[in-house]
């Protein structure tokens, strides 16, 4: 018998789990319970426990008192042999991140409803999910190894080897549909929950078929075969709004709009933007089988998901894969150069329009994400930068650098596969023993080094501009020798420098940038502005302000705390330029990357 098995009984009417866990203790001491406070791949500390309702336990003499020991954990007694704990967990979170139930199916990560033990962390964990009354219809979908070794679709047993790989394990159930191809003989799946009469399923399989030979390919070039994985489920929740996606070690659970999704009516038309948006979250999330799930920061090779972890090589693993999610739709013609082009220029724009580039180190953003990144404020633009954005950039700056010092005989796909050869590869191998091995920022430059011509002083140069200061990528230099052009920061229209939202009687503030007119006006988050010079604000700010000449002055009327206000506003264009990204004359491919 394993160490713990859960028995998960969904009551789809109430939005609850009721867990039956049991536990087997040979040792005779005290346990010590508790209930992860994060979930891997999303770093915010989330306290995934408020969502137990109740909790009990009992022998087989009668009932157990469990202590409290902190907001998630408890103590049992000290007992030897079997003890049985009830709970029950509220399930309305429509989120990748948690779990969520209803009469139309249901969702779960492991970290939102499975207790565990730190002393029996590393023995094996069962999982039987029952069947909920009234709904015969309803398959299962995870990667979880059932007990019995096959990959059925239904109710059951399943086991994991400790309670790393059981939290890696989405589940989710419900009136499936089902999508099936393979790339380089390793099954993939997809299965979708919602609504879809009008899918184009053939459009689907065919993009996803070519993201995911592509990256097979680009770590395993001589065997793609060789998959980090047996079988790769995509579990998509589709609904009438919603966006987000998270990796697991042979799936990932993903969350769209019905819009976001192909239909049959516009197969022979391109694929619009929405579209496309789906696919680069389906290829990033797709990526991080390799980089994150495998090849780990050294931080991450146990997690401590009681606590914040030093998160400070986010930029290399989300802001690297931000940079291949979309390279590989470019590569398999996904994207065109004039497409891929553009979403360069727009991540590039992206991080210098914001003050917040000048501020914080990408380095410093990873460190801080869970106070800064994933708790954002009105301020954010002007303080934070975004570890996905400008790690995106990096790793653009890293392969330019590879490629102008090795004679464009090396790229950035030979650290890449360098770092899975010593890093990842075995990763789940070497695990149980203790022995894996994580990847630091050392490990990192060596590896670029490897590959560069460039001397030590170049390289660490290189790293010490791009990671530990606020000062700008190299990137117009770089990208000149391979046939890319970045204009001068170009002075937009007139704008008001604030994000604003349209409420009843105006236009609400919500944001306000540094340098910006609106803050040299002294506007603030939270004002309601209703008129530029007594007429009353019918369209956006932005697009008033475009009808007026810069450097005319305007008199803005606004709400503050319900009180009516009165400033002058210097009409100006925003406070940092747009860039235009194009290629040089003659120039067809995107600096030959392909």
């Amino acid at each position: 018998m394993p160490s713990l098995h859960y028995t998960l009984t969904p009551i789809p009417h109430r939005h609850l789990f009721q867990i039956d866990l049991q536990i087997r203790n040979t040792r005779g001491t005290a346990l010590s319970l508790y209930l992860p406070n994060w979930i891997a791949g999303s770093y915010m500390i989330r306290d995934f426990a408020q969502h137990i309702v109740s909790i009990s336990a009992h022998d087989d003499k009668g009932a157990i008192d469990l202590r409290p020991t902190s907001q998630h954990s408890w103590s049992t007694p000290d007992f030897v042999g079997h003890l049985n704990i009830r709970y029950e967990v509220f399930a309305h979170d429509t989120s990748v991140r948690t779990a969520f139930l209803d009469g139309n199916g249901g969702f779960f990560n492991a970290t939102s409803l499975c207790l565990t033990a730190h002393e029996l962390a590393m023995q094996p964990h069962h999982l039987h999910l029952n069947a909920p009354v009234d709904y015969p219809n309803w398959q299962v979908a995870t990667t979880l190894p059932r007990a019995d070794g096959t990959w059925a679709r239904d109710f059951g047993e399943h086991k994991a080897h400790n309670y790393d790989e059981l939290t890696d394990h989405p589940v989710r159930f419900g009136d499936l549909t089902w999508l099936e191809f393979s790339s380089h003989g390793v099954l993939h799946e997809v299965a979708l929950a919602g609504t879809l009469p009008y899918l184009d399923k053939n459009r689907l399989v065919t993009d996803l078929h070519s993201i995911c030979a592509a990256q097979l390919a680009l770590f395993e070039p001589q065997n793609p075969t060789q998959a980090p994985f047996k079988r790769y489920v995509f579990m998509v929740d589709v609904r009438s709004s919603g966006y987000g996606g998270l990796e697991h070690r042979s799936s990932t659970a993903l969350l769209c709009e019905r819009g976001d999704l192909p239909v049959v009516a516009h197969a022979e038309k391109p694929r619009n933007d929405s579209y496309i948006n789906f696919l680069g979250l389906c290829s990033h999330e797709y990526f991080h089988s390799w980089n994150v799930k495998r090849i780990k920061p050294a931080n991450f090779v146990q997690y401590d998901l009681t606590r914040i972890t030093d998160t400070s090589l986010l930029w290399f693993f989300e802001g690297v894969t931000s940079y291949y999610d979309d390279l590989i739709m470019y590569r398999v013609g996904i994207l065109d150069a004039a497409q891929y082009l553009k979403k360069l220029e727009n991540g590039y724009n992206s991080v210098v329009r914001h003050d917040g580039a000048n501020r914080q180190t990408v380095h410093d953003s990873g460190y801080y994400a869970w106070t800064k990144y994933y708790q954002t404020s009105a301020n954010t633009p002007n303080a934070v930068v975004s570890y996905y954005s400008k790690g995106a950039l990096i790793a653009l700056a890293m392969d330019l650098f590879i490629r102008n010092h090795s004679e464009s005989k090396h790229s950035l796909d030979d650290v890449m596969r360098d770092l899975w050869m010593r890093f990842g590869r075995d990763f789940y191998q070497l695990y149980p023993q203790g022995a894996a091995q994580g990847v630091t920022e050392a490990d990192i430059i060596q590896s670029v080094a490897r590959f560069s011509t460039a001397n030590d002083t170049e390289v660490h140069a290189f790293f010490q501009n791009a990671l530990h200061s606020t000062n700008a990528l190299p990137l117009p230099e770089l990208l000149t020798q391979h046939g890319m052009l970045i204009s001068e920061p170009k002075s937009s229209i007139a704008q008001l420098g604030a994000s604003t939202k349209k409420v009843d009687g105006g236009w609400q503030i919500q944001r306000v940038l540094n340098g910006s007119a609106a803050q040299q006006a002294g506007l603030a988050p939270d004002d309601v502005l209703i008129a530029f010079d007594t007429l009353r604000l019918n369209q956006s700010p932005d697009d008033t302000l475009a009808k007026i000449n810069i450097g005319v002055e305007v008199s803005v009327y606004y709400f503050r705390d319900d009180v009516l206000q009165k400033t002058k506003l210097v009409n100006a264009p925003a406070p940092h330029g747009v860039y235009e990204w194009r290629l040089a004359e003659g120039q067809k491919d995107v600096f030959n990357i392909i």
